[in-house]
């Protein structure tokens, strides 16, 4: 019935990621008018030929290609391995206070196997980590001037993992993040190479500014991501009905709730995609409220009570008109709309443990917890009341963020706190 309710709910994200993407073709071409030279597509000559210049473009140019599509960092550090003498490139970005890996990549692919043991086991142990995120971002760092020989003979992940797959010194760079979440970059020469001397570094500092600008606005491409699914999730599952109507009161798209209480066709309805109150009088007053929203000047929002004929308590509709930004970024960009907000006072409400359940798909247990954190219960304190383990605790802490599409438990709050008002049955 009209436009499908998400197309509306993704208006302000989508223009956005739009004006994202703009930005991400604005850099690139910045990046590219130091040589107008048509860029080469293969990846076998290096930067220190005639083609140098070109090569160096095309860098540039798949690492703003990675700000929508991650994996053209792999033929990136594949140039930038060419260049400074490396046998192999990683990119990888991750929690380092929960050692949580989000996304890993290997520029060679006959190293796939050593980036998945790095993902599940070795990323745990990594001593250098910290070191790493203690760096600024946009520095480079190798890990001989941190970790002597004694330290390496020492190692785990020295002797079991990078001696296995013949690689040695390293040179990192940590790229992007906020607090300890990091994206970096290394490098890793074979085992008895020299170290990276300052051509090498010279080199990479050159790319700094472009990986740094990349890693801001892939942050902010996930941001904007993460914020499009909780706004689809918090408006589907909203605890009234919500109805989004033109100014002649044609329906373009409506939530769950409005489409229960529409079923029921008892005081309200939909006839020829027009949204009509069986009431005459009650009929009047929400045309008359959805011309006032839609209105090109004095818009204000109205509300009244209609009668049903098969329930006692009347219908409370209210009739909101879109805000400046919201008409802007209609799907057709022409006519304003009116959301109508729709509270049927006779339905039974749930608990809210029973609200989260239903919302997130959540396990009694996991509900428990996420009623806890609302009152302001800790970790440590939950799991002396609820007499488990702090590891139990956690586990179900990782099903909520992936229930909720969260990371953090300031994330995971804003949206249990969202969630709060109670949902009809």
């Amino acid at each position: 019935m009209g436009v499908v309710h998400k197309e509306i709910l993704d208006k302000r994200n989508r223009k956005n990621l739009i004006h994202l993407n703009e930005k991400v073709k604005c850099s690139m071409l910045a990046a590219g008018k130091a040589n107008q030279a048509a860029i080469m597509s293969g990846t076998g000559i290096t930067m220190r030929t005639i083609d140098r210049e070109q090569q160096f473009d095309r860098l540039v140019g798949l690492i703003y290609e990675s700000v929508q599509d991650i994996g053209q960092l792999v033929p990136a550090m594949a140039l930038m391995c060419n260049e400074i003498g490396a046998l192999a490139g990683h990119y990888i970005h991750m929690d380092v206070a929960s050692r949580e890996v989000f996304s890993s990549l290997i520029s060679d692919p006959a190293f796939s196997a050593g980036d998945a043991e790095y993902r599940n086991y070795y990323s745990s142990i990594d001593e250098r980590l910290q070191w790493v995120a203690t760096g600024a971002i946009g520095e480079w760092r190798t890990d001989y001037e941190r970790f002597d020989e004694r330290s390496v003979r020492r190692s785990e992940i020295y002797n079991d993992f990078l001696f296995k797959y013949g690689v040695r010194h390293l040179i990192v760079g940590r790229i992007g993040g906020e607090a300890l979440e990091n994206e970096g970059l290394s490098f890793l020469r074979p085992l008895g190479a020299k170290h990276y001397d300052a051509q090498d570094l010279q080199f990479l500092e050159r790319t700094t500014g472009h990986l740094v600008r990349s890693s801001v606005l892939r942050r902010r491409l996930r941001g904007l991501e993460r914020q499009q699914q909780a706004d689809q999730t918090l408006l589907k599952y909203l605890p009234y009905g919500t109805v989004w109507v033109d100014a002649a009161c044609r329906v373009v798209s409506f939530n769950n709730v409005a489409a229960d209480i529409l079923a029921g066709a008892d005081g309200i309805c939909v006839k020829a995609q027009r949204l009509c109150m069986a009431d005459s009088g009650a009929d009047g007053m929400l045309a008359a409220a959805v011309r006032q929203a839609t209105g090109g000047e004095g818009r204000r929002g109205q509300w009244f009570a209609a009668r049903r004929e098969r329930e006692a308590p009347p219908l409370v509709v209210s009739v909101i008109p879109a805000q400046a930004e919201q008409q802007a970024e209609l799907v057709d960009g022409s006519a304003p709309l009116a959301l109508v907000i729709l509270q049927d006072m006779n339905r039974q409400r749930l608990p809210r443990s029973a609200v989260l359940r239903k919302m997130f798909a959540l396990t009694p247990a996991e509900a428990r917890l996420a009623e806890a954190l609302l009152d302001n219960e800790t970790i440590e304190s939950y799991a002396q009341k609820a007499d488990v383990s702090r590891n139990t605790v956690r586990t179900h802490m990782a099903s909520l963020f992936s229930k909720t599409g969260t990371r953090r438990q300031a994330e995971l709050l804003r949206i249990l706190m969202m969630a709060e008002p109670p949902i009809h049955s």
